[in-house]
């Protein structure tokens, strides 16, 4: 009997950097546990639409993150998956599968998840079920509430709407944060445990993150304004003072005022000299001491609830996350995840963890494995949109086993 199929579409050839190809990866081997066939898809959007990391510019062409989507797939022990990059500018119609093949691989396939409303292509629509993956709420829900038509009709290609942000699908949200019209059902980001081993943090390490100062222009509803992670930084940008004997480094990406930072500080890395590849990426979150993780201001005014997956990945590596506070009310915090409010809560919050650095890493992994298992999110997510589960795995990789004193059986996500 074939395998069942699941689909994810991404955006790894666009955009080949390694944590971003990670929330990827995430989902794929979650999938494979469940019993799937995993199978990766992108399309191409208006051109240039390929970041080319070694010349450090856009293109046209998908060369280099096609070699790159390969490799990061070879490393994370996906080398049978099969994967199409839709580009019909290309002969052939895209790169990777056949069109064919990659027509008749949709029309058969269990479920087509569309991670962070990554792309779209006409093809898409011959998945018999589609879920859009909302990882930016409230500024989905703003652009479906002012009446964006082409952004309606794209989240409307999908069956099933759901979100990372928590508070928003289960209306515990700011008030004034609209819904687009739009039910939305609750998920998280999934992580593999199995890719993210825990190790003992280094007595040296920096408290790091890989961010970017505004990945896009603020949004407004009802004369309130929604902004990126600038805003944010600017108002904790007293840390590095207030907690003198640690260090924090940030691998920032895009324009930002580093100058300022560093006289504030901050120490700055370059994302793409620390963290281009996966390997990169999980080897600088294991010499970091922990995340000091700065959500975007639009996440922490509309409490939207939503857990980054980039802070997944340092609590699954054993690192402990003092985070923001974008109402993360249903999650177990203050060991190994620590949230804050402002400079002065979030320096307290360092000092705590610091006390004893080794069971908040101990925590931190725990809270990974009881949470946020990529099977079990999965599952919770598939079954709650209607989709069959395999009966059995088919992956032939073991079945999951938590870390030593760790909880056999995780919490499946919200419903």
């Amino acid at each position: 009997m074939a395998e069942q199929v699941a689909v994810v579409a991404g955006y790894i050839v666009r955009y080949p950097v390694g944590g971003m190809t990670w929330v990827f990866l995430n989902y794929l081997l979650g999938l494979r546990d469940l019993g799937f066939e995993p199978v990766y898809v992108e399309a191409a959007g208006p051109q240039p639409t390929c970041y080319d990391v070694a010349a450090g510019r856009m293109t046209e062409d998908p060369a280099y993150g096609v070699n790159y989507l390969t490799e990061s797939l070879d490393a994370a022990g996906l080398t049978s998956c099969r994967w199409w990059y839709a580009d019909h500018a290309l002969p052939g119609g895209g790169v990777g599968m056949a069109y064919d093949e990659a027509v008749a691989t949709l029309e058969s396939a269990s479920v087509l998840i569309n991670v962070s409303a990554s792309c779209w292509a006409e093809e898409f629509l011959r998945a018999p079920r589609r879920i859009l993956l909302d990882t930016d709420a409230p500024f989905t829900q703003i652009r479906l509430a002012d009446g964006d038509e082409g952004w309606a009709a794209f989240v409307d290609s999908h069956d099933v709407h759901a979100t990372y942000a928590v508070n928003v699908a289960q209306g515990n949200a700011d008030p004034e944060v609209p819904d687009g019209g739009r039910r939305w059902l609750a998920t998280r980001p999934p992580v593999d445990l199995r890719a993210w081993s825990a190790v003992s943090p280094p007595p040296d390490g920096a408290w790091t993150t890989v961010t970017s100062w505004s990945a896009a222009e603020a949004s407004w509803w009802q004369l309130k304004e929604y902004r990126q992670k600038d805003v944010e930084y600017v108002r904790l940008r007293e840390i590095p003072r207030l907690v003198p004997d640690c260090r924090f480094e940030l691998a920032l990406g895009g324009s930002a005022p580093r100058r300022q930072l560093a006289e504030l500080g901050w120490q700055l890395a370059d994302p793409i000299e620390v963290a281009s590849t996966v390997r990169d990426y999980q080897e600088y979150l294991r010499c970091s001491r922990g995340e000091l993780g700065v959500a975007k201001h639009a996440y922490v005014t509309g409490r939207t609830g939503a857990f980054n997956d980039r802070s997944l990945n340092y609590l699954a590596c054993g690192r402990p996350v003092v985070c923001s506070d974008t109402g993360l009310d249903w999650l177990p915090t203050g060991c190994g995840l620590i949230i804050f409010k402002d400079a002065q809560s979030a320096a307290d919050a360092i000092r705590t963890a610091e006390e004893d650095i080794v069971a908040h890493g101990r925590a931190a992994r725990q809270l990974a494995e009881d949470h946020f298992s990529a099977d079990a999110v999965l599952a919770s997510l598939l079954t709650s949109s209607d989709i069959v589960l395999p009966r059995r795995p088919t992956s032939g990789r073991p079945a999951r086993k938590a870390a030593s004193g760790c909880a056999e059986d995780p919490v499946l996500g919200p419903e």
